[in-house]
């Protein structure tokens, strides 16, 4: 409590020297003058008292004897005496809380959270064209406009909220799980027909009349289940038809042709040592090398500082890879300032001209086609067959042939308008 008053009040530290020490407590508590911090060395007393106390010691110094010798004055008053001749101190501080102020009306940090189907640099990217960017003036974001105008660009986004924080521009969106597909009506007829030539391996109808069987093969356009039911009478004959939406799960077997090629010749990078890492500053999109201005560790301490994740970019230029990673700053949380630092490191390589022997060509091929196979089964596809064979010569290896894939290769189809012998409106199935 004492300390916090002679902050704002000032402190003066003294020295006090004499035969009769004890008298001048004994006084100074007389007349309520209150001393703290009191030490002593060598016959002297030290202590600290408040400026308006140390103005009363005149008397009492007489009357006990001593001597009183300043050693030092401390506290916001005594600062600011000192600090009067200091202008530029005092102009260099508004001038720095100005432009915190000034750079506190921007959005410098727009954070998406909640995406999963639309990746943020594709919102970001919408964002920017309805003008709507990093250093945007906040009072130019109206949240609910935003909000509206990312439903309407992105339609799978079931909802969205906008809200500014600090200097920051928040989005959340919550996205459509199953994905976003414009499923035709259920009272529209249609057909599902054959989008390849294959072979029906499984077909569970739903809805509609299948057209076909398991072991059955199919040409591309052929009607597999369709979507208009006749109707007939007692004596057998057709007087109308009903009209549903074909639904049925199939299964194709169809044929795929793989083809895949590369040169036996190829190159190959040896890493030298990594060179020394060049601090990096950067002003918005204006980036400055620093060279040896700062020393090694100023990176890490900085990045104990703000406690945000790196920003690494690649990029490779002539017998040299270069790593460059960029930290933000924030003040505060939601405080994020158009200043970033880190550093650049480079990765010089030497280049060399080396060929496949023949087992790393198979090899390598191999690895080829098994990704190709692991991108197939990614998208629920199934290999029944492989007809694929690997042949090198002089300068390539080829690897080529077919495979045969269950796939669900089907459409749906509209049917048309026909009559019928009572003359009736109806349908009939398109034929392509």
């Amino acid at each position: 409590m004492q300390r916090g008053k002679a902050f704002w009040k000032g402190s003066v530290r003294i020295r006090v020297t004499g035969r009769e020490p004890e008298r001048f407590f004994n006084l100074c508590g007389h007349h309520n003058i209150t001393l703290w911090d009191v030490t002593e060395h060598q016959g002297c007393f030290e202590m600290s008292l408040l400026p308006e106390d140390f103005f009363r010691l005149l008397p009492i110094r007489r009357k006990s004897g001593v001597r009183i010798r300043i050693q030092k004055k401390q506290g916001l008053p005594f600062f600011y005496r000192r600090s009067l001749k200091r202008k530029a101190f005092f102009i260099g501080i508004f001038l720095c809380l100005a432009g915190l102020y000034i750079l506190s009306q921007f959005i410098w940090n727009i954070h998406v959270e909640g995406n999963y189907a639309n990746s943020t640099q594709t919102i970001l990217n919408s964002l920017d064209a309805a003008g709507i960017h990093h250093g945007i003036w906040k009072k130019r974001v109206d949240c609910s406009q935003t909000a509206s105008y990312l439903r309407e660009q992105f339609p799978n986004l079931t909802w969205v909220s906008a809200k500014i924080e600090g200097t920051q521009l928040v989005l959340a969106v919550k996205e459509n799980v199953d994905g976003y597909v414009i499923e035709e009506k259920a009272d529209d007829p249609q057909n599902l027909v054959a989008k390849k030539e294959g072979t029906v391996v499984r077909i569970i109808t739903r809805n509609g009349i299948p057209q076909v069987l398991p072991g059955d093969t199919c040409q591309a356009g052929d009607i597999l289940v369709k979507g208009e039911i006749p109707l007939v009478n007692d004596s057998g004959e057709t007087y109308d038809y009903s009209y549903v939406h074909a639904d049925a799960d199939i299964d194709l077997e169809t044929t795929w042709y793989y083809y895949d090629t590369f040169p036996l010749s190829h190159t190959v990078r040896t890493y030298q040592k990594a060179e020394k890492k060049t601090p990096v500053f950067q002003i918005s999109a204006y980036r400055f090398f620093l060279g040896n201005l700062l020393p090694e560790n100023f990176v890490e301490s900085l990045r104990s500082m703000t406690g945000t994740a790196d920003q690494k970019t690649e990029k490779r230029e002539n017998g040299a890879d270069e790593e460059v990673s960029l930290q933000q700053l924030y003040l505060t949380e939601n405080f994020a300032l158009p200043f970033y630092f880190g550093y650049r490191q480079k990765f010089p390589f030497e280049v060399q001209k080396e060929t496949y022997s023949e087992h790393e060509a198979k090899e390598k091929a191999s690895q080829n086609f098994q990704k190709f196979r692991r991108n197939l089964s990614e998208k629920g596809l199934q290999i029944s067959e492989n007809h694929v064979t690997i042949e090198l010569n002089d300068t390539s290896c080829i690897t080529k042939g077919t495979l045969r894939v269950i796939e669900r290769a089907v459409e749906a189809q509209p049917c048309e308008m026909q009559k019928v012998s009572d003359g009736k409106e109806s349908m009939v199935d398109e034929q392509q």
